[in-house]
């Protein structure tokens, strides 16, 4: 009797036992499925820590199909542009003459318009190199005083050059980016449409000088800011070394008059669209 009892003890524990542990087919599949889902939400959260979710801009698979296929690279960020650019210029009108024994100088401004365009390399997801051309049109009109007189003095140039730039952007995803930029290059200055106005001068009024061509190395700083990868907005200072040893001359009643404008300085805003 006592062992019928035992032996019908163990059965009941067995059963209980194997209530409390057998899963069913669904059961197991439903535990599964959730210890999948938590070991890709770990994935997902180990990733976001190393910069390499969904807002990193590293581009696994490059398209290099298309017409600017060339342009791009392994970051999203790299490829070519095209935009335009104006600005708010400061420069030095010269007039000088010894043989008139007088020399005279004023400041100006001009509102300088450019179109760029070029090509941006990123070599981490913070860091690149921007490589720009730009050619453009900018006017150094002024009031100047000769022999005593007011004088126009009109002043006009084509700007063209290369400009190297490093950027750093403190924030970086694929909607938006923003960052500095230091750079350096070199410019030319062709100066067109040279002349002086002298009402009522003495002497015969320049209506006309010959044209020139000077250069200067540049160099500045500035912030940008991407949106959506495509769209770039660059706000920049550049200084220029501009000078008069090279400007242009020319002869008054056989008397040589030498003029020359000197850009200082460039406040520049950009919008360039990239490919």
């Amino acid at each position: 009797m006592k062992i019928s009892k035992l032996f019908t003890s163990l059965a009941l524990i067995g059963i209980l036992s194997g209530g409390v542990y057998a899963e069913t087919p669904d059961e197991e599949i439903a535990r599964l499925k959730k210890e999948n889902e938590l070991l890709e939400l770990q994935k997902k959260n180990e990733e976001l820590k190393k910069g390499k979710g969904s807002e990193s801009k590293k581009s696994v698979n490059v398209d290099k199909s298309g017409a600017f296929g060339f342009c791009k690279g392994e970051y999203a960020n790299t490829g070519c542009f095209i935009g335009a650019e104006v600005g708010y210029a400061s420069a030095t009108n010269y007039l000088d003459s010894l043989d008139l024994n007088f020399f005279s100088y004023t400041n100006t401004y001009a509102l300088p318009i450019n179109l760029i365009f070029g090509w941006q390399w990123y070599f981490s997801e913070k860091m690149g190199l921007n490589i720009k051309a730009n050619i453009g049109y900018a006017s150094y009109n002024s009031d100047i005083s000769m022999q005593g007189q007011t004088a126009g003095y009109k002043s006009s140039a084509i700007h063209y050059g290369l400009e190297l730039a490093y950027l750093y952007d403190f924030v970086s995803s694929t909607k938006h980016t923003f960052g500095i930029h230091a750079k350096a290059g070199y410019e030319f200055g062709t100066f067109v449409g040279q002349g002086v106005d002298m009402p009522g001068a003495t002497i015969n009024p320049i209506a006309s000088l010959d044209s020139y061509t000077k250069s200067a190395f540049i160099g500045g700083a500035g912030v940008h800011y991407f949106l959506n990868i495509h769209h770039q907005f660059w706000l920049s200072y550049k200084s220029m070394s501009y000078s008069g040893v090279d400007g242009g001359s020319t002869n008054v009643n056989g008397q040589n008059l030498e003029y020359y404008t000197a850009p200082n300085s460039l406040v520049s805003f950009a919008y360039a669209y990239k490919f």
